[in-house]
This record gives C-alpha cells, sequence and structure tokens, in this order.
C-alpha cells in the first residue's frame, strides 16, 4: 500500500490499493529486502526529485505484513563517485564482519556505486535496531574490477562453507560472477556463469537461493534479469535450477525458463533472514516504456509479495509462486458461489471501486473447448480480459488491449501464461486487480502473469462469462480488498 498522499483526485487514479508505491518520484529495482526484528524492510531504487529514472538514491519502506507500508527517509545517496545502484541487505547476527560493538550484531547493505565509466560495490552498515541510519564503510569500493558493467550484488550467509556470497553480474558479458568473504569486506572470485538462456542487452540483478521442493528436497535457483531483449519484449526474468557448493553453480540443465509471462515483472529480490520462508517482491514495470506511464505523481510500483518453492513435472522444473492471503483485509465477506455444473452465459457481476482493490479466485473443471472470461469494463467501451481457454492448447491469458489510458510502441497487449500439462482435468487461478494492475496465477502458482493497465475512464464492474460448454464443480470468489 503507498503511503499517504494528498495529489488531486486525476493524479490519484492511478494510484495503487495494495501495492507499494512512494508519495512521489520515480521508484525501480527493490533493494535490500530483509526481515529483522518483525519489521520487512523495503529498499528500493528511487528518484525522489522526478518522476523518471535518474538521479538514483536508495528509498526506505517498512512493513508489519508486506501489504501495509510505511515509507521512510531516503537510505542512501549519490555522491562524487556515483550512484546508489541496486545491491541487498544482510543481516549479521553474529557480527562475523566485526563491523558492529562487540556482541551485537546488525544490517549491512553490499550495492553498486555506479559512476559515468564505472561500477563497483560499495559497503554500508546500520547497528542493531537503528535502520534508518546506514553509515558507508570507509574503506569503498569493497570490490571493484575496473569496469563499467558490473553491478547489482546479492549477498547471503551460506552455512556449509561458512562464508558470505555474493552474486553479481557483469552485465555486458552476460556472466554471473560469484564471490566469497568471511568479513563482507575482502572478496575472492569463486567462479562464474554466463552465456546461458536469454542473453538480452544485459544482465541484470541476480539472486540466488535455495527453494524447497514439493514432496521434499531442496535444489538452488539462480535468477537473473535481462533487459532489454526478453521474449515477452523489453524486460523480465528467468531462471535456472540446479546445485550450489558455495563455489560454483551448476545448472542442471540449459532450458531457458521464464519466471512470470507478463511485461511488467522485473528485478525481483528475495527477502533476507525469514527462516522457513522464501519471499520476493518485484518492479511492477518495464524499462521500455517506464518514464512514459502515466504518474500518480509517484512513476512505478511493487508487486504483491509472493512465496517461492519448485514443483517437478518429469523433466520440468517450475518455480511455483503464491500471493498472500488478503482475507482479513476484506471490505466484506464478499461474492461467493459453488455449482455442481454451470452452463454458458454471465456467472456474476460484481461493481468496481476506486478505493479497493479485487481478490479473485476459480477453480473447478472446464469442458473441452470452453473458455472463462473476467472482464474489467465501463460503458465506454473499454475492457481488460483475463481467462483461461480450454481449446487444443490450454491456457491462460491477459488481454489489456482493450483499455485506452496509455499506450506505446513496446507495449504489449496480451500475455499467455503457459500451455499446461495434457488435457486440462482441473484447474485453479487466483487474480488480483489494483488501480492499474493485475496480477494472474494459475494450477496452483505454477503460471504467473502480471502486466500493467490504464483505463482512460475509470472501470465500473467486473463480468465473468462462461463461454462455449460448462464449468463442473465449479468455486468463484471475489473480495474487495483494501
Amino acid at each position: 500500500m503507498p503511503p499517504d498522499a494528498s495529489p488531486s483526485p486525476l493524479a490519484n487514479r492511478y494510484r495503487p490499493i495494495l501495492h507499494y508505491s512512494p508519495a512521489t518520484g520515480f521508484m525501480n529495482d527493490p533493494n535490500g529486502l530483509i526481515h529483522v526484528h518483525g519489521v520487512y524492510h523495503l529498499y528500493y531504487q528511487h528518484n525522489p526529485d522526478a518522476p523518471v529514472a535518474g538521479n538514483v538514491h536508495w528509498g526506505h519502506a517498512t512493513s508489519p505484513d508486506l501489504i501495509h507500508w510505511q515509507e521512510q527517509p531516503l537510505a542512501l545517496f549519490p555522491d562524487a563517485r556515483g550512484q546508489a545502484f541496486s545491491g541487498s541487505m544482510i543481516w549479521d547476527g553474529a557480527n562475523r564482519s566485526g563491523l558492529f560493538p562487540p556482541g551485537r550484531g546488525g544490517m549491512a547493505a553490499l550495492f553498486t556505486r555506479a559512476g559515468p565509466a564505472r561500477q563497483a560495490q560499495d559497503l554500508a552498515y546500520a547497528a542493531t535496531g537503528d535502520a534508518q541510519a546506514l553509515s558507508l564503510f570507509s574503506g569503498n569500493p569493497v570490490l571493484d574490477e575496473a569496469s563499467d558493467s558490473f553491478r547489482d550484488p546479492k549477498v547471503f550467509w551460506h552455512a556449509p562453507t561458512q562464508r558470505w556470497i555474493m552474486v553479481v553480474a557483469h552485465a555486458r558479458r552476460h556472466e554471473i560472477g560469484f564471490y566469497r568473504s568471511t568479513n563482507l569486506r575482502d572478496w575472492q572470485h569463486s567462479s562464474s556463469f554466463g552465456h546461458a538462456g536469454v542473453l538480452g542487452l544485459d544482465y541484470e540483478c541476480p539472486d540466488l537461493v535455495e527453494l524447497p521442493v514439493e514432496g521434499g528436497g531442496s535444489r538452488w535457483v539462480l535468477f537473473i534479469s535481462i533487459n532489454p531483449g526478453a521474449p515477452t519484449g523489453g524486460s523480465a526474468m528467468q531462471y535456472f535450477v540446479g546445485h550450489f557448493d558455495g563455489q560454483t553453480f551448476t545448472a542442471q540443465d540449459q532450458a531457458t525458463r521464464l519466471l512470470d509471462a507478463g511485461q511488467d515483472f522485473y528485478a525481483m529480490q528475495t527477502f533476507a533472514n525469514t527462516p522457513g520462508r522464501v519471499v520476493c517482491l518485484a518492479w511492477m514495470n518495464n524499462w521500455l516504456y517506464c518514464n512514459a506511464t502515466p504518474a500518480y505523481p509517484a512513476r512505478g510500483a511493487m508487486t504483491l509479495p509472493r512465496e517461492l518453492s519448485l514443483r517437478q513435472h518429469e523433466d520440468h522444473w517450475y518455480v511455483v509462486q503464491r500471493l498472500p492471503d488478503l482475507g482479513r483485509w476484506a471490505r466484506d465477506s464478499g461474492l461467493q458461489k459453488r455449482w455442481h455444473h454451470a452452463v454458458n452465459g454471465l456467472i456474476a457481476t460484481v461493481p468496481w471501486s476506486s478505493r479497493h482493490a479485487l481478490d479473485i479466485t476459480a477453480s473447478g473443471q472446464l469442458a473441452p473447448g470452453s473458455r472463462l472470461r473476467l472482464r474489467l469494463s465501463n460503458t465506454y467501451g473499454e475492457c481488460l480480459e483475463a481467462g483461461l481457454d480450454n481449446g487444443t492448447y490450454p491456457g491462460f491469458y491477459i488481454d489489456r488491449s482493450g483499455v485506452r489510458g496509455f499506450d506505446h510502441p513496446f507495449w504489449n497487449h496480451k500475455a499467455v501464461l503457459h500451455a499446461l500439462h495434457g488435457p486440462l482435468q482441473h484447474f485453479d487461478c487466483r487474480i488480483v486487480i489494483d488501480q492499474c494492475s493485475i496480477e494472474m496465477l494459475g494450477m496452483q502458482g505454477e503460471s504467473a502473469g502480471t502486466m500493467l493497465h490504464f483505463f482512460d475512464q475509470a472501470p465500473e464492474q467486473l463480468e465473468v462469462w462462461l463461454e462455449n460448454g460448462h464449468w463442473q464443480n465449479g468455486q468463484l470468489q471475489i473480495q474487495h480488498i483494501s
């Protein structure tokens, strides 16, 4: 949820209800995601002075629940060496770094100091309980390879080798470098991974995390952002499943897997210090048009948090994404429908409100050839549609071609989440629609799609339609969330 602000009603048209966005300025990549003492910290790339990219600081927001956010003072600033580009935050509770007073630990940030011709990794740190004040390490930079495209360090503690691990992008070389350290200040190169999957112009914002596998066990997953040049157009995220021994990441195969099929999901990062859970946020925009979308008066928002795991179908691996339960923030019990057998026609209608977001879940069996359509529309002929087509190759889709509040040569109108396995026996999906975004997860989180949308005139109602068949053992719930 964005911080309190009082722009004009017109400017507020696209301000998110559930998704974090700063009061003003421009926001892109999430940085330094961490959970400490019951508080979630979101740092992020931020231009506080104008709603366009540049002048990069670290913004900062905090939350008790990953939904309601409070904007905090700026955390990192440009200096004579350059801007404060992306990075990560770690919790050094045992004070292995020696940065904190004896017997105490604290938070430390590794980030890229980006000048016109040089990108190097810097260190900053905060005393326990004082996350507002980050102090720059006097010996910066802590890792410098005299490169102009060396950025976005993600750092974590690797218990088996008792080392801090840094995963950082050699962007134009299309390599991810792995480095080790005992103190966060002295780093040794271990290995590199690269020239795999979709290269794009740059590799960016890597993350390496061990995910639980449904049914038991775990695998390491390397996430790499690519921009531009993604199959979806512009910015996107791919991932590789494999093994990590503290020095080298070995991919299980060379398959290219996209984390999200929409055009507006980028630079995902996982939270540090959440034992037993892997939770992430991503920037909800695309570098191809992020400076041109309507401002409200800020530009840029984060996705909802998603909890991650892995699922295997024969030789296929999928990162499973699950949205949080929003029921406790529902305005009322919402529309709920259950039926044994439904046929063609209008299934449900609910009003749209500029004061709430919609949380929609649906499941059941669709007859072959059937299509389930959810349409957010107004009387001016605009329509945002999402649904499931159970044709020859079943799949979920999002279609924003009928929404007229924004257009751009690189603004793709449709996303297909992916074809499902074999004949469709049962489906489920979760859709959250906010003032200018839609997030759709299908098949218990196996499929994901995230898209922005900007209505020229305010939407008025959501309709659920069934076409060309029947829907058995159906369940549908629609809630207004605030």
